[in-house]
């Protein structure tokens, strides 16, 4: 099994855990930390993992896994000392869900990472049949607009047509009834025309102002009437102060009349040429100006068919290359694309309604600031309506403030209950004393070891360094002794201190090693008790077990 999740750990991508030389636990720690990282899930705790770290920062490492593993909702429950303690039947079916976990979010994010890379590529290479056809559409409008606006007005009708009318005048009439005119250049036909056709054309524009003279019969006449008083005045008066000069002479007043008709008339021409070009003006700036927007929406439309002629190559080389295994994916890419300019023709729709939607709803906020519209008693009721909001809304307030002490007061509570360790920690607690005391009795037993062993090895440098100093000064007297006899009896009287000295030294280390020996025979003793009572102890769980299945 161990091997099984070393390999797990290999294929999701962890290959530090086929590294011979890092310790097991640490490849462990490592392992199930990088798991949880690459799932890419959002965890309260610090889930970095250091090879430098300290035993009880790997320690909280292994918890704080834990914690995250249970935030997660894993359905395999798993604990810090499984983890110290290698547990592999604990282990395996939690690195087998995080595995599992690590491939789908890998998976979900290749699909997104494909989803915007199938966006950006429709939004730079889309298909533009229908902005073509938008454009087309648009196109389309603009020119009958222009033809709308620019197309033949008819001004003018003639009073009665007349049969024995030429062509050329009739065409000639026409071109006058819609504002137009022939050029004042002269064909073969006009060249041939006789001084009577001059002079049915007089006619004609006389019956022309005799039809406007009726146009202006009527109503029409007052209208004009009240419209032009002034003018009608100052005629007046100078039609009266021309009667004063030449009242006694009638054929001067009927010579000094027609000059001033004509006079009138060629201000009255000279005034209509001038309003006729400045629309001219007009019309003719428009026309510039719409024949540059046709020119723009040309060149558009000359852009567009390229991009579509370019897109449309470009679709041939997909079609061309389009296989049954990715035949499903272009269709899905162009429903993408069709819904996608959908989408963008609601948003327009939809802004263009919310703008018309907020001018209304900004004269009526407008209008109902200003108090227009609205009777009285209705101005009243909504004067009631603020009052009540206003007390309402220091009512919320109120209670908002009671709610903002309540809820500090329920999380004052809730930390004080938090403080309290529940079942499960005060369970994972004492797992971790024992740990940290079986942690301690192990260092301080290597520690009495060491220093019993330093005692031991003190002693006997003691006892050598005596040991040599005796033998040095035996040595170095002993040749000055054997001259005299005297001298040999203070030697071996001396010889005999030392070995009463030493003799006495071995006793007492004969004693110390008989009392630790007996000591050591009591620890064995009841080392022996505490075990039979421990063998008992799980002779009568292993009954009491075995009694609760058969009671089961």
């Amino acid at each position: 099994m161990e091997e099984e999740t070393w390999g797990m750990l290999v294929a999701a991508g962890f290959f530090r855990a086929r590294v011979l030389g890092l310790d097991a636990f640490d490849k462990m720690l490592g392992g199930l930390a990088w798991c949880l990282r690459a799932s890419s899930v959002d965890v309260e705790v610090e889930l970095h993992y250091d090879e430098a770290m300290t035993l009880g920062q790997k320690i909280m490492l292994g918890e704080n896994i834990a914690a995250a593993l249970r935030s997660m909702r894993c359905p395999f429950p798993l604990m810090s000392h499984q983890i110290r303690g290698l547990d592999f039947s604990a282990l395996f079916p939690v690195i087998q869900w995080l595995v599992k976990q690590v491939i789908s979010t890998r998976e979900e994010l290749a699909e997104k990472t494909r989803r915007h890379a199938s966006l950006k590529f429709s939004q730079a290479h889309a298909d533009s049949q229908a902005g073509e056809e938008r454009e087309r559409d648009t196109s389309a409008r603009a020119l009958r607009s222009i033809k709308d606006k620019y197309k033949p007005k008819r001004k003018y009708r003639q009073r009665s047509a007349r049969k024995e009318q030429p062509e050329h005048m009739h065409v000639q009439c026409v071109l006058l009834e819609y504002g137009q005119a022939l050029p004042q250049g002269r064909g073969k036909h006009a060249e041939d025309e006789t001084e009577g056709d001059e002079e049915a054309e007089l006619r004609e524009n006389l019956d022309e102002v005799e039809g406007d003279l009726e146009f202006l019969s009527g109503k029409r006449v007052g209208a004009l009437v009240g419209m032009q008083s002034e003018a009608i005045q100052s005629l007046t008066a100078e039609y009266e102060q021309h009667f004063q000069m030449f009242g006694g002479d009638p054929e001067r007043a009927k010579q000094q009349g027609k000059e001033q008709a004509h006079k009138r008339a060629v201000a009255a021409l000279t005034k209509q040429i001038s309003v006729a070009k400045t629309k001219c003006n007009a019309r003719k700036s428009a026309f510039e100006t719409l024949a540059q927007e046709v020119k723009e929406t040309q060149a558009t439309l000359q852009q567009q068919k390229a991009a579509t002629e370019r897109v449309s190559s470009e679709l041939e080389k997909l079609k061309a290359v389009e296989t049954p295994e990715n035949k499903k994916d272009i269709a899905m890419l162009e429903g993408l694309v069709n819904q996608n300019e959908s989408l963008k023709e609601q948003e327009e729709a939809f802004r263009e309604h919310c703008k018309g939607s907020k001018q209304e709803l900004l004269y009526r906020l407008k209008e109902l600031d200003e108090g227009r519209g609205l009777p009285q008693d209705e101005l009243e009721r909504l004067v009631k309506v603020e009052g009540l909001y206003q007390s309402e809304t220091e009512k919320l307030h109120k209670i908002s403030e009671l709610l903002a002490r309540k809820t500090q007061q329920v999380h004052v509570l809730r930390r004080k209950i938090d403080d309290v360790a529940s079942r499960a920690e005060l369970v994972q607690y004492e797992r971790r004393f024992v740990e940290l005391y079986e942690q301690i009795a192990s260092n301080l037993e290597e520690t009495r070891r060491f220093y019993n062993k330093y005692n031991s090895l003190t002693d006997c440098s003691k006892f050598q360094h005596k040991e040599i100093s005796i033998l040095n000064s035996i040595s170095s007297s002993f040749s000055s002794v054997a001259a005299s006899e005297s001298r040999k009896a203070d030697f071996s009287q001396q010889l005999q201190v030392i070995k009463n000295g030493v003799q006495d030294n071995l006793a007492r280390v004969q004693a110390k090693l008989d009392e630790a020996t007996k000591k050591r025979d009591e620890e064995a003793a009841k080392l022996a008790k505490a075990m039979e009572r421990q063998r008992i102890y799980f002779k009568a769980v292993k009954q009491f077990q075995e009694e609760c299945q058969k009671n089961e």
